[in-house]
């Protein structure tokens, strides 16, 4: 039913938490499927131990260091279930999260690309990601920008959506990071997705996470923010967000032609 997919990069110390929130699931109809890429810590011999033990469907695949866009393509590309759930090495899941996300899906309108269920930063006190109202029917752009449901989500989508080739992340040599709501949002074009006002996944922001190392992600990856940015000023957003987009595109321009230059 569903694939629980983790793209990891030196990560065996937090690995754990998540495999033992998938051990602890109601419902086990998932396989964890995992695209190890490049790590050169101990995270092979941890899965493998994990495999050992057979207490969950686990699929593990090494890959050369390429960063967390290809490590998705190609979780994508040998998924064998109908859902695709992307869950970090450093976050983990709701004892219920499985049993939720396959409640909804029975009942999910066969032209939906999939469903979005609340996230928990375990760092913050105060919720701040509430839904106005138990099921939104609706986009991301429209959710966040119009809506003004802010912060991070948990995003579930059919597999299928996810192979249509204008939905697979872009492969920019000498790159290895695009923000995901480049593709997210494309999907939000052509389908809605169902809002689920639960919290299902808890995270928290690490120092070697992608969040915290925002300034180092564009200067290393430049053509992927200038085409993100680039797609975000087609979208009816609000002038104050257009411009801050202008902005930051522009920015990417820049440390293209420097990198081009170094």
């Amino acid at each position: 039913m569903i694939t629980v997919f983790t793209p990891t990069f030196n990560r065996a110390y937090t690995l754990p938490k998540l495999y033992e929130s998938l051990k602890k699931q109601s419902n086990m109809k998932f396989q964890w499927l995992i695209i190890d890429d490049g790590s050169s810590d101990n995270t092979e011999k941890l899965i493998q131990n994990y495999i050992k033990e057979n207490k969950i469907e686990i699929i593990y695949k090494k890959i050369s260091n390429g960063g967390k866009m290809r490590a998705i393509n190609k979780g994508v590309e040998i998924s064998q279930k109908d859902l695709f759930f992307i869950v970090d090495s450093d976050d983990y899941l709701d004892s219920n999260a499985i049993e939720k996300i396959i409640n909804v899906y029975k009942n999910l309108p066969k032209e939906f690309a999939g469903m979005v269920f609340r996230k928990k930063n375990i760092e913050l006190e105060k919720d701040l990601t509430m839904f106005p109202k138990a099921i939104i029917d609706s986009t991301p752009i429209e959710i966040f920008y119009n809506k003004k449901i802010l912060g991070d989500k948990a995003e579930i989508f059919k597999t299928s959506i996810l192979r249509e080739k204008k939905f697979v992340f872009p492969e920019i040599k000498g790159e290895k990071f695009i923000p995901e709501g480049l593709i997210w949002n494309r999907i939000g074009k052509k389908y809605n997705l169902r809002y689920i006002n639960e919290i299902i996944y808890y995270f928290q922001y690490i120092p070697d996470g992608y969040t915290k190392n925002f300034n180092r992600l564009i200067k290393e990856n430049p053509q992927g923010f200038k085409l993100y940015y680039k797609e975000m000023l087609t979208y009816p957003i609000p002038l104050y967000n257009k411009v801050k987009f202008l902005l930051r595109y522009i920015e990417s321009y820049i440390f293209l032609f420097l990198k081009k230059r170094s």
